[in-house]
């Protein structure tokens, strides 16, 4: 009876791993259309979306917090393209990456080389770091404002990035975009 009994229960609980899988972010579109400039409130509104990486096999979707009425920015990747009156180059990219072989690694430092060193020339507005993430939210010539963000798990094959380039109409809504990038769910990634 006791094996049966201990059979049974092997079966109904499944086999456990070592590593919790991470709590799902909570994303608040509130708290981020709060972080919106008042001046910019009429033209940036954003909305739970869900935006969908094109992979060979299968797709990734990354849902956030993100601009109403901006259009995908290419097939193939997880980005968002500004209207015309946002500026030319304003968008917001999400997304993984391994820098060469998909191993665990140093996140922290390849995230550092990869994602954050070619802004050490600007102007800084927030830096933060964590043992598992960091944003970065910097002005560049007064007129171009850059977010970045980067999370991972220890000992994962990949880490995440969430960018977000704001040209001259946009630029001052950077907090609002860290705030939006800090909370994004990913489903159908390996």
């Amino acid at each position: 009876m006791k094996k049966a009994l201990c059979l049974v229960l092997l079966v109904a609980c499944g086999k456990t791993s070592d590593k919790a899988a991470p709590a799902a972010p909570v994303i608040d579109v509130a708290a981020v259309n709060a972080l919106v400039p008042a001046d910019l409130k009429a033209k940036l509104v954003f909305d739970k979306t869900d935006i969908v990486e094109e992979r060979h096999r299968k797709n990734v979707t990354y849902t956030m917090a993100a601009p109403k009425g901006w259009a995908p920015r290419m097939k193939g990747f997880a980005g968002l393209k500004g209207p015309d009156d946002a500026g030319f180059f304003t968008s917001l990219d999400v997304g993984s990456n391994c820098d060469g072989n998909c191993e665990p690694k140093d996140w922290a430092k390849v995230a550092d080389k990869v994602n954050f060193a070619q802004f050490a020339n600007d102007k800084v507005i927030k830096n933060e770091t964590s043992p598992n993430s960091r944003l970065l939210i910097t002005e560049r010539d007064g007129k171009t404002t850059h977010v970045v963000y980067a999370w991972w798990t220890t000992g994962a094959k990949r880490y995440n990035t969430c960018t977000a380039t704001l040209d001259e109409p946009l630029k001052a809504a950077g907090e609002a975009f860290g705030k939006a990038c800090q909370a994004v769910a990913i489903s159908g990634d390996d």
